[in-house]
């Protein structure tokens, strides 16, 4: 059964649809990816489903329970965003302990819980310094470690790596696979890069004018393409022969 389904969804924006009659469901435990061209709806979902947005038509249902009309704060679910959105004036302990406080958790608990965080994305050490003080590759995984330190329900990913260069970028899409499954947490994930998509999903949905054209796992998505997907499909390829 799965974890998240998204039913007949229907989002628009000025009474033009965004999304409409628009299905999707992901496995717990799980990392799927929401892959296409700027404007394909691929962020809407991924707003819709965090609750920034409310869908006009449908359901979005979690474990079982309609989360249709659930406002945002109200989700247990961690939002990694592509500008980071860290503060400037906290320190990397701060930053990652912002949420546990908001919910009143007693300060022994935020100390261990924030401190086995940055131990998985790798940060130990870096407590006490602050955003300016780190490389863009330091500064997501501190965003990460926030996301993830409430122990959210749901890991949402809005394209996480466009700020960095290319070699941080594939640095970072493998730590992002590894705490992922490390820690088991079914995640969604937004993205133009197919190539990024493809080597850190379970499966990948690819988008167009609101639809999912394919939905399915990476390896089948580039052997039977319904569609032509543009861009580095030798990469791909090199990629699936080496693994």
């Amino acid at each position: 059964m799965a974890m998240l389904t998204l039913e007949n969804i229907a989002v628009s924006y000025d009474q033009q649809f965004i999304l409409k009659d628009f299905n999707l469901s992901v496995e717990k435990g799980s990392l799927i990816s929401l892959l296409g061209p700027s404007g394909c709806g691929k962020t809407t979902t991924l707003r819709l489903i965090a609750g920034f947005l409310e869908a006009k038509e449908g359901k979005f249902a979690l474990n079982g329970k309609d989360y249709t009309r659930v406002p945002v704060n109200k989700r247990n679910f961690g939002f990694v965003f592509q500008s980071y959105a860290l503060f400037p004036h906290l320190s990397v302990y701060d930053n990652v302990a912002f949420g546990l406080r908001l919910r009143k958790v007693n300060k022994s608990d935020v100390d261990r819980r924030v401190r086995r965080m940055l131990d998985i994305v790798n940060l130990n050490g870096f407590e006490q310094r602050y955003p300016k003080e780190l490389s863009g590759g330091q500064r997501q995984r501190v965003a990460i470690a926030r996301a993830l330190v409430i122990e959210p329900d749901l890991l949402l990913f809005d394209e996480p790596l466009s700020n960095l260069d290319a070699n941080l970028r594939v640095n970072m899409r493998v730590e992002i696979r590894r705490i992922q499954q490390e820690l088991g947490i079914t995640t969604v994930y937004v993205s133009h890069d197919q190539e990024e998509c493809f080597s850190i999903s379970d499966q990948v949905a690819i988008m167009n004018k609101g639809i999912i054209e394919q939905l399915d796992k990476p390896s089948t998505i580039f052997k039977f393409p319904k569609i032509r997907i543009r861009g580095a499909f030798h990469r791909l390829q090199q990629f699936y022969l080496l693994r």
